[in-house]
């Protein structure tokens, strides 16, 4: 949805940014002119996971690194995302990343970025459970298809340690910087939501937004290799996902998923 804001860039994931810190981390403004270096970190990101999706001419690439000289691993970063933005055709004033990945990293990506706003989706774990087993059971090919728990504590104990872990995390980057969508909302009043979120990031609504699906079919928008299990990002909002734990899960179950998880469902509204 919000890659389809006529301001605004997002890719799709890959973690290169986090990947990569650690070892670019001192990234200076001389950097760019040095060719072993400069290369060497164009190698690396070739080989980051998923980056393939991306489509790059690293030929291209590295020309505008050269040419953008960045000073710091932030603006590095913050190069490659520009660029691949421009491959896209697309105008645009920022750009953003999607990755459930980052719930583990924020303190990295606070550090890298500074003024970054953050987006934290959630969606009632209960839920969540009934589509790990239903992914579970999905005939997949990609080398990149989610291995998921199917144990209803597994996945009580797992959605509650993300949750919290986000929580703890977007306290210490500062509660103003975050805006929490819970995905019930999003797909049940997208409208009010994604004001609501543009708001929130300083930008006007774009009713674009809503027409996300039919982008995503004809840009490919979410690439092939991740359609598997992201097949909604080709259809409309629907609601007929909110709640289906109710009839898939047993009482014992929902029983044991409030027991591990329920101080962390209460807390969003659940």
């Amino acid at each position: 949805m919000v890659n389809n804001h006529r301001h605004i860039i997002v890719p799709p994931e890959c973690g290169f940014a986090v990947w990569w810190y650690d070892k670019y981390r001192h990234w200076g403004i001389d950097s760019s002119r040095d060719p072993q270096l400069l290369d060497g970190f164009l190698a690396d990101l070739a080989a980051s996971k998923k980056i393939e999706t991306w489509n790059l001419d690293y030929v291209a690439l590295r020309d505008a690194i050269a040419a953008n000289q960045p000073a710091s691993y932030a603006e590095l970063v913050a190069c490659i995302y520009t660029f691949f933005g421009h491959t896209t055709g697309k105008t645009f004033q920022r750009w953003g990343d999607k990755n459930n990945f980052y719930i583990q990293h924020i303190a990295t990506l606070a550090a890298m970025f500074p003024d970054a706003a953050y987006v934290h989706i959630v969606r009632d774990g209960r839920d969540v459970a009934c589509s790990y087993r239903k992914l579970a059971v999905t005939p997949m090919d990609s080398k990149y298809a989610p291995h998921l728990a199917t144990d209803i504590a597994a996945i009580a104990a797992e959605w509650a340690d993300n949750n919290d872990q986000a929580t703890s995390a977007f306290d210490a980057a500062g509660r103003e910087r975050v805006c929490i969508v819970r995905y019930e909302d999003l797909v049940t009043n997208s409208e009010t939501e994604l004001r609501r979120l543009c708001a929130f990031l300083a930008e006007p609504y774009d009713e674009q937004m809503l027409e996300y699906y039919l982008w995503n079919r004809k840009a490919h928008q979410e690439p092939l290799e991740f359609l598997q299990w992201k097949r909604k990002t080709l259809e409309m909002p629907t609601d007929s996902e909110v709640g289906k734990y109710r009839s898939l899960l047993t009482a014992e179950e929902i029983a044991v998923f409030d027991r591990i998880a329920g101080a962390t469902l209460a807390r969003y509204g659940y």
